[in-house]
């Protein structure tokens, strides 16, 4: 059993103010240079700042032995073979 010290949890107080510290350098000269970076190049540095700042997500898939794949299928009015696929589409939003 382990007595004194830190309780867990409890960040030390020298990485504490090293945050705190780097946290105020960022804010004061690091935004500010991003700031006047062109767009594309600020949207870069962005880019390969945002896994600092927010937590990865984790690709989950499901796996299901009973989902079938969706099958679609499309028939043609033969009764008017020159009509478009817009015409189509047109027809069918009016219809609604």
């Amino acid at each position: 059993m382990k007595y004194g010290g830190r309780t867990k949890g409890t960040p030390n107080k020298v990485t504490k103010e090293l945050r705190e510290t780097l946290l105020s350098l960022v804010n004061k000269h690091i935004v500010e240079d991003i700031e006047n970076l062109p767009p594309i190049k600020r949207l870069d540095a962005l880019i390969r700042l945002l896994p600092y700042v927010v937590p990865p997500i984790k690709n989950e898939s499901i796996e299901h032995d009973s989902i079938e794949p969706l099958v679609i299928i499309v028939q043609r009015d033969e009764s008017n073979p020159n009509k478009s696929d817009a015409e189509y589409i047109s027809d069918y939003n009016s219809s609604k």
